[in-house]
């Protein structure tokens, strides 16, 4: 485990002979807005940043903070995005896509964790996992290109998701039949919401493992942020489960780490490892990861923690999951 004075030691001697480019999902805020801040004080503000939320106000005033630097060559900016809805995220990711020719780092911080709210969105698509999977899903998919060129180039060419990596194991499989979270009753807010969290952890390790097995010279990291002191941090429970809302807030002010904190390990996350697929802990370090040395197409084993033959800690999908997640996701993202 890497102390903070190292973790901060090592993103500060990040050092490339480009100006590179790097997409904050969800970086207006919280880890999202942390890792901003710590990226533009690694590369002194030589970079072309690009924030993707929905506060322009908050964007306007972590930009006006960023570093300057005194040469060309650099840009922060911030595009406007209500990552809820898929329609939203393709239409943003042709807009950068006319503003950018690479990304060398696409980081996703954007989440949703509300115990009440279980709605559907009006795209007919589970709001957790519109927030926390889907999205996610988009971005990388219609982005991946530009990250392709990045390492076309030789240059840095990583993806970083923060949502819940390590949580996988053989006896909590991926419930293949209910995928969405829509085919299950969902009467009862909290079990809803609680598959919904849980699934979308699986989901996104699925989603990384394909990505990475297809493209063996891109780093796609799953990390776990751990318990994180940010503005929307707090358990939302309602009716006779409010008291243990109260609790559980009184606990987490004590537990969580500043955000700050938090964003320095999950930058330290996002410059390590060079290629493959990455499930990192709170401090980055690796609980589990593989290399790809050529495009692999998955076979159909249904073992749990299982990628391509190889046992991965932590790792929530097996190798029929990782297909059958992608086609689902491909279907419900590309219909709507």
């Amino acid at each position: 485990m890497p102390t903070l004075a190292i973790v901060k030691k090592f993103n500060v001697s990040f050092d490339a002979s480009y100006a590179p480019v790097a997409v904050f999902v969800g970086g207006t805020s919280g880890v999202g807005q942390g890792m901003v801040e710590a990226f533009a004080r690694s590369v002194h503000g030589r970079a072309h940043i690009i924030i993707v939320g929905r506060n322009g106000y908050a964007a306007a005033d972590i930009i006006a903070r960023l570093p300057r630097p005194d040469e060309d060559g650099w840009k922060h900016e911030f595009v406007s995005c209500d990552a809820s809805l898929m329609a939203n995220v393709r239409a943003l990711c042709a807009e950068i896509r006319a503003k950018v020719k690479r990304i060398n780092f696409l980081v996703i911080t954007t989440g949703y964790s509300s115990m009440v709210n279980i709605g559907i969105t009006s795209e007919g698509l589970d709001l957790h996992l519109a927030l926390r999977y889907y999205q996610r899903y988009v971005f990388i998919h219609e982005l991946l290109p530009l990250v392709q060129a990045a390492h076309s180039l030789s240059e840095d060419s990583k993806i970083l998701c923060v949502l819940g990596a390590g949580r996988g194991s053989p006896k909590r499989p991926i419930d293949l039949n209910n995928l969405g979270n829509t085919v299950n009753p969902r009467a009862g807010g909290f079990t809803v919401a609680l598959r919904s969290m849980i699934a979308s952890s699986g989901y996104t390790d699925a989603m990384l493992a394909h990505f990475a097995a297809q493209n063996p010279g891109i780093a796609f990291t799953h990390i776990h942020p751990g318990v994180v002191r940010t503005p929307t941090m707090g358990a939302d429970f309602s009716g006779l489960l409010t008291p243990v809302s109260w609790l559980i807030n009184f606990i987490l002010h004590f537990i969580a780490v500043p955000q700050e904190e938090c964003a320095e390990h999950m930058l330290y996350a996002l410059f390590n490892g060079e290629r493959g697929l990455f499930l990192r802990d709170r401090y980055g370090d690796v609980v589990s990861a593989l290399e790809f040395e050529a495009p692999v197409e998955l076979g159909e084993s249904v073992e749990t923690s299982v990628l391509n033959g190889v046992p991965m800690k932590g790792y929530g999908a097996s190798d029929i999951g990782v297909r059958r997640i992608i086609e689902h996701s491909e279907t419900v993202t590309r219909t709507k």
